[in-house]
């Protein structure tokens, strides 16, 4: 693994950590997550998906895009196309450097990359949901990006196994 562990990146990282061990409750947990994990990974855009365990629908649980409101009804469907079924489909986490090329989705005119990764979040092997993250300037995300992206969504998914995620 490429070294890039500097004091301004592990410092954002413990905010993280801290963020998530002083939330009040889940909810103010998943707002910690989607809106310090992109700082941490110099991000634009992070969503939080849950599979709803009577419908199989992913749906939107915590959000940082201000265009899509505070508590949006945002859902996807096993049969609709998009990035996150191909991830569940594969049972293998992404990342697109160019979402346009790679995927042939069309790119939203708010993103200034094409850039997205798609995390998978799991426990014992049974699908709990998908973090996404978009819009990383540069060169797009790294392997180093997915693993902690990883690591989180770990947690995430021991966490959801002991929650109601119908109460969300």
């Amino acid at each position: 693994m490429d070294v890039i562990m500097d004091n301004t990146y592990l410092e954002t990282l413990y905010d993280l950590a801290k963020e998530l061990n002083t939330a009040d409750d889940i909810p103010g947990m998943l707002d910690a997550v989607i809106n310090h994990l992109p700082k941490v990974l110099g991000a634009h855009y992070c969503s939080l998906f849950i599979r709803n365990p009577t419908s199989g629908e992913l749906e939107i649980k915590a959000h940082n895009h201000l265009d899509i409101g505070d508590d949006p009804f945002i859902h996807v469907g096993s049969e609709q196309e998009s990035v996150m079924n191909l991830v569940l489909a594969r049972n293998a986490s992404i990342i697109i450097k160019d979402i346009e090329e790679e995927i042939g989705v069309q790119n939203k005119e708010k993103y200034d990359t094409k850039s997205f990764m798609c995390i998978l979040i799991k426990h014992s092997g049974e699908m709990k949901g998908v973090l996404n993250l978009a819009d990383k300037p540069g060169a797009g995300f790294t392997k180093d990006d997915m693993i902690i992206a990883s690591t989180i969504s770990e947690l995430l998914g021991a966490l959801l196994a002991r929650t109601n995620i119908n109460t969300l």
